[in-house]
């Protein structure tokens, strides 16, 4: 479905991120993992064409469905974002308009790349809302963001990234900005949407145990380049780079007991 083919990415004479390639394949979990400032959220951008400030792709790749996103013009994009491929951010609330109500925002979201009225996308909201096991979907359609807590604004996020029946979600740190309960929580909504939907999830992440969780395929990423790259339990149990062994060292375990903290 994806595949990131040799990627370089400069802001400026800066460069970010450095020859970096990987796949990712229908219905698969990928997670990239690393510390703040390897490079990975600037890896996730790419892919939609959001990188901010002076972020340009200077050489490689990023094929869909082997369309290659880096030549693509605004008006292309308009059937891939939010669409074949949708995105959630670390915090969900800054992405959402504050002045608009959640319904409201569903119903925008739904409007820009399909023909709907907005019965039908309420009808749609309601069933993504209770797929995440919210409850009291009514009021939280008429609240604003700011009205929810951070748990609530993750999952309505990833309901509005999963409206149009997206192929590809993109996770930049979903839950870091949450506590350790609805990390959890976050962490079995997103597995429940691959296996009702077979929707293919790529996330990057600081937390080594969010993707010993979720990931079916691990890449780490360390100083803008990809150390390590295998199958979770290649991984976890077989690094063969030295970063990659510290992280794993720092996954908290349990006292008196060798099941991990994840």
């Amino acid at each position: 479905m994806l595949e990131i083919q040799h990627l370089c990415i400069s802001y400026g004479a800066i460069q970010t991120v450095k020859d970096v390639s990987f796949t990712v394949n229908s219905g698969q979990i990928v997670g990239i993992v690393g510390e703040s400032g390897s490079g990975k959220s600037t890896t996730i951008r790419s892919i939609l064409g959001i990188l901010p400030g002076k972020g340009k792709v200077t050489s490689g790749n990023i094929l869909f469905d082997q369309q290659n996103l880096t030549q693509f013009t605004g008006k292309e994009w308009s059937g891939i974002r939010g669409k074949e491929i949708s995105m959630i951010f670390q915090h969900p609330s800054e992405s959402m308009d504050p002045v608009l109500r959640i319904g409201d925002q569903f119903y925008e979201s739904m409007r820009a790349v399909q023909k709907i009225d907005r019965p039908t996308a309420m009808k749609h909201a309601k069933e993504l809302l209770n797929d995440l096991q919210l409850t009291d979907i009514e009021r939280i359609l008429k609240s604003y963001p700011f009205e929810l807590s951070g748990g609530m604004c993750q999952r309505v996020a990833i309901a509005m990234a999963m409206a149009n029946g997206t192929r590809l979600l993109l996770a930049d740190e979903p839950t870091s900005a949450l506590d350790v309960t609805v990390q959890a929580q976050t962490i079995k909504v997103l597995l429940g949407l691959r296996k009702k939907y077979g929707t293919a999830i790529l996330l990057v992440t600081h937390n080594m145990g969010v993707v010993a969780n979720m990931a079916d395929m691990v890449g780490v990423m360390y100083h803008g380049k990809l150390v390590e790259w295998g199958t979770r339990e290649q991984v976890l149990h077989h690094p063969t780079h030295e970063y990659t062994r510290r992280l794993i060292k720092a996954i908290p375990k349990m006292q008196g007991s060798e099941k991990q903290i994840l």
